[in-house]
């Protein structure tokens, strides 16, 4: 089988191998957010057999420029695989199948009533990208799709069925992200869930621009982009500060 390099920095890996089941990874911009999901994803349908990876984003435009094109997307990470014939994509449809059987689905929810389509969808991993873009019933009804009757092997049964969310601040599901993850426990800290918030390992990780060395190195020019923006939106994107009013209303 030809063989692919993932790479995660430290902020990244802390996401991957923690022990909550619903993460919320970011706050900041430039933290790495997406890349972690795609290595994650990637990493554990190799694992997996059989494994259901769904990666969300709230716009199907957003999802395929973020996720698929790109030098540092599915399309590119997964090419060698693609070519040995050990992964195969399905543009039409927006999926990837592995050789043992494990998919990712390039899934959106534009319209609150698109949520719908994934309602007999049996989600073991869930991956919502601007999860603030979402609103907290999508989420919500998302998240009791997932559920996992896999023969899951024991290294990775802390991961599957699991969760795993990535945000800036700001967006229509702000109020909702910052209450279950930013205020419900300190950062870092892995926490139970309330029952009725669906009872997993809840755990907020916050990633700044610094936490993902190879944007600030590839592209040093990022961060005076980022201070040259209007507030609120540059405390929100350069600090990933929650105290602020973007787009809530």
């Amino acid at each position: 089988m030809s063989e692919i390099r993932l790479k995660l920095h430290p902020r990244q890996s802390l996401a991957f191998l923690s022990k909550a089941t619903e993460i919320l990874y970011g706050g900041a911009a430039g933290g790495g957010k997406s890349h972690l999901m795609r290595v994650v994803a990637i990493m554990l349908c190799m694992a997996v057999a059989g494994l259901q990876v769904y990666i969300f984003r709230r716009v199907s435009d957003d999802l395929r420029k973020n996720h698929l094109e790109g030098p540092s997307g599915l399309r590119a990470m997964l090419s060698a695989l693609m070519t040995s014939g050990h992964v195969k994509f399905n543009d039409s449809k927006g999926i990837f199948e592995f050789w043992n059987g494990a998919k990712i689905y390039l899934c959106h929810c534009q319209h609150e009533k698109d949520m719908y389509k994934y309602q007999g969808a049996e989600i073991h991993l869930l991956l919502s990208d601007e999860l603030t873009t979402f609103t907290k019933f999508q989420y919500d009804y998302l998240r009791g799709r997932v559920r996992c009757t896999l023969p899951v092997p024991e290294k990775f049964k802390h991961k599957v069925p699991g969760i795993y969310c990535a945000s800036n601040p700001g967006g229509v599901g702000h109020t909702f992200c910052r209450a279950r993850w930013v205020d419900y426990a300190k950062a870092m800290e892995v926490k139970r869930a309330p029952v009725l918030e669906g009872g997993m390992l809840r755990q907020y990780i916050p990633a700044l621009l610094e936490d993902n060395p190879t944007l600030t190195s590839t592209d040093p020019g990022y961060r005076s982009r980022l201070e040259a923006l209007p507030e609120p939106y540059r405390t929100a994107y350069l600090k990933g500060d929650w105290d602020i009013f973007i787009g809530q209303a």
